[in-house]
């Protein structure tokens, strides 16, 4: 039976340094910060009260259809902030782990490319 070697520490650290990012995980955890953000700031903005209420987080009803600055308009923005952190932070785990990809991929090509050329010499 064949042994297989660990890797170095200093393999570890780099291995470790460029893995990649799970996109649903960062999806909910972007997707539940927006959702309570926007959620809480609506809250305390109706228990603050006044003549007007939060006008211009009342803006967030151009983009989230049925939002607005009340108690059901607050759970509302929570579902929306979510959704709309959630989809943020997928496309930001994918366009991360496809940049690194794509320098991993440059620099072993560079690598590579290197070493051919030092056995040329």
């Amino acid at each position: 039976m064949r042994e297989i070697a660990e890797p170095a520490v200093a393999d570890k650290v780099i291995i470790d340094a460029f893995a990649k990012l799970d996109r649903t995980a960062l999806g909910v955890a972007v997707g539940t910060l927006s959702g309570l953000l926007v959620f809480v700031a609506t809250i305390f903005l109706v228990l603050k009260g006044g003549e007007v209420v939060g006008p211009n987080l009342a803006l967030l009803g151009q983009f989230f259809y049925g939002y607005t600055v009340t108690i059901s308009g607050a759970f509302v923005g929570l579902v929306y902030g979510f959704v709309t952190g959630f989809v943020l932070g997928w496309l930001i785990g994918l366009l991360r782990n496809s940049l690194v990809s794509a320098y991993l991929l440059a620099l072993k090509t560079r690598t590579t490319l290197t070493s051919s050329l030092d056995a040329i010499d």
